[in-house]
């Protein structure tokens, strides 16, 4: 759980550098969008696609998702060490991923990714997309796409928390054992 958690931990602070920094590239590929070929799809194909997906709300889930299973594991964490916590110390340590999550900024992050659309998609692809997407099974998979992003990491969360429960039962048998080989007499070599 806490490689879970760390993993989430260091995408949540490198996000907002990575988007700083992608945005300059992206306006620095904006102006030089020949390099991108003339089949690249326009800033506004790739924004209609993403407003047809709901990026925002799909991001929003995940963020908050996110926010909850780290929540979840500091505070666990926390009560490790701190096996009585105050209601100010849980509050404080929940407030710290709220202020975390909640500034990250949606408008540049969604700048960040639309060279990289660029780069990867051309302007038939975004096309069949938009055409995908609003149909009736399209719009049948954009609806369930947030929840099952948030059952995808609860489950990811489930997954990682009983592999870490393997690890520290072994690790736990291991510590037994070599215990038990330490209290065994040793032999000492006879003299001949």
């Amino acid at each position: 759980m806490r490689n879970f958690v760390l993993f989430f931990l260091v995408l949540l602070f490198t996000l907002p550098a990575a988007a700083q920094q992608s945005v300059a590239e992206a306006a620095a590929q904006a102006r030089s969008s020949a390099k991108l070929g003339a089949d690249a799809p326009t800033r506004d194909q790739v924004m209609t696609l993403l407003e047809l997906l709901q990026v925002r709300r799909t991001m929003t889930v995940m963020m908050e998702s996110m926010k909850q299973v780290m929540r979840e594991g500091a505070e666990q964490s926390f009560r490790e060490k701190v096996p009585n916590p105050t209601p100010k110390q849980l509050a404080a340590l929940r407030g710290m991923f709220d202020d975390i999550v909640d500034t990250m900024s949606m408008d540049d992050m969604i700048d960040a990714i639309i060279p990289i659309y660029q780069r990867h998609l051309t302007k038939t692809d975004i096309d069949e997309l938009i055409r995908f997407y609003s149909s009736p099974v399209g719009q049948k998979l954009l609806h369930e796409q947030p929840q099952i992003i948030q059952e995808s990491m609860q489950a990811g969360a489930a997954v990682e928390q009983k592999r870490m429960d393997e690890i520290k039962a072994k690790i736990a048998q291991r510590a037994q054992e070599m215990m038990e080989a330490d209290q065994e007499p040793t032999s000492t070599p006879k003299k001949q």
